[in-house]
């Protein structure tokens, strides 16, 4: 389930990740590995948050819980830290706060459709 949209600018270093998680709110399929996420995350990692999709194109994928990240601890109201952050793949790092899916995903309380994920400068 989406979260309630928020409002504000993000901090720019990223301080208020952890109590927004909008970003991390997204549908099945989202969050892919490359061949150095995998490396990095190593077998136990693999087999806990992720799928093997057998068929072409024969892509990993962050489990999805609903409509949220498989990754993402719930555990503590109002606090959504990643439970694979070290290791993270990619495709979560690349996401800046205060960038356009940034603030998309706080305005929408999920993840949305925009792909630019860094930041304007």
């Amino acid at each position: 389930m989406p979260l309630t949209p928020v409002s504000g600018t993000p901090d720019p270093d990223g301080n208020d990740c952890v109590a927004c998680g909008r970003c991390c709110h997204h549908g099945p399929r989202t969050v892919h590995l490359l061949e150095s996420d995998e490396g990095r995350m190593g077998k136990r990692l693999l087999a806990l948050y992720t799928d093997f999709d057998a068929k072409p194109p024969w892509m990993r994928f962050v489990k999805n819980e609903g409509s949220r990240c498989g990754g993402l601890d719930v555990s503590v109201e109002g606090r959504y830290p990643c439970s694979v952050y070290d290791v993270r793949p990619e495709d979560c790092r690349i996401v800046e706060a205060g960038s356009p899916a940034c603030l998309e995903a706080r305005a929408l309380g999920h993840l949305g459709d925009s792909i630019a994920y860094k930041r304007v400068r």
